[in-house]
């Protein structure tokens, strides 16, 4: 079926990613539901925590350790939408969400249809390997935009109707931020896949770096040894100074950007060096 689709598309822009896409639209559509419910659920609870200093007297009798696992920079401010949102959202559960997405899309785009023997029927229509990878590598770009539209259009709205007042810049910001994180660890499971063949190491060698990017920022915090390698984490340069509260650092967010295609770009190589037959 795939095969078949394709072949007929072979002569229109982008087969790959315009097959991809639509294949995908209802399982994207769930997705950003999900995005979209998740924001709605801690914008519902911000009126309760909106002054009361006892969450922030509980915070600060917690170990650092703790707090700095929990917290993007080891702080909490729960006296501001923006302060609220950035531990509740952008230090935990947002990179979660968007980073299983992520990696389950880019494991699958290559990888996936070669353990399922589909593969093969894409690699038979006149399209090379590179250009199938880079397609698959838009689509997974393109459903993080989705998805980043998605946390972006739900906090303007719940902003608006709760009187939150946040700042219609910096909620994109927050949006932006989080794609580019789960479009650094789907490009890992997409070019580990390309290289391997294998969904299983792609996604385990993805969940692995974004655990460690995760972990060196909260980690480095708390031990100078760390102190140097916490520039290297996509977390914290892309989380790092809640994009929600102070805006998105457009060079580290450019540097993880770049990364993410250079990493597609190797997988490319290897891909096209594999026998596939």
């Amino acid at each position: 079926m795939t095969g078949v689709t394709l072949t007929a598309a072979s002569d229109t822009r982008a087969p790959v990613l315009r097959h991809t896409l639509a294949t995908q639209r209802r399982s994207l559509a769930v997705w950003a539901v999900a995005v979209a419910a998740l924001i709605g659920l801690y914008a519902a609870l911000w009126p309760s925590v909106r002054g009361n200093t006892g969450w922030r007297q509980l915070f600060d009798t917690l170990p650092k350790g703790y707090r700095a696992l929990f917290t993007v920079g080891g702080n909490i401010d729960l006296s501001s939408p923006a302060g609220y949102l950035g531990v509740e959202l952008l230090a935990f559960m947002g990179p979660t969400l968007i980073a299983v997405y992520a990696i389950g899309t880019g494991s699958s785009g290559i990888a996936g249809e070669e353990s399922q023997g589909t593969l093969e029927l894409v690699l038979s229509t006149p399209i090379t390997r590179g250009r199938v990878l880079i397609e698959r590598f838009g689509a997974l770009a393109a459903g993080l935009a989705v998805l980043g539209a998605a946390q972006t259009a739900a906090l303007l709205g719940f902003s608006a109707a709760l009187g939150m007042g946040l700042d219609p810049v910096r909620i994109v910001a927050a949006g932006a931020a989080l794609a580019l994180f789960g479009l650094f660890t789907g490009s890992v499971a997409l070019a580990v896949g390309a290289a391997t063949g294998r969904p299983g190491p792609a996604r385990a060698t993805a969940a692995l770096l974004a655990v460690a990017a995760y972990l060196i920022n909260a980690l480095a915090q708390l031990t100078s040894v760390l102190g140097p390698a916490r520039p290297l984490s996509p977390f914290y340069l892309l989380l790092g100074n809640n994009p929600l509260a102070n805006g998105l650092r457009v060079g580290p967010a450019l540097a993880v950007a770049g990364v993410s295609v250079l990493l597609v770009g190797l997988g490319a190589v290897l891909l096209e060096r594999r026998d596939l037959t």
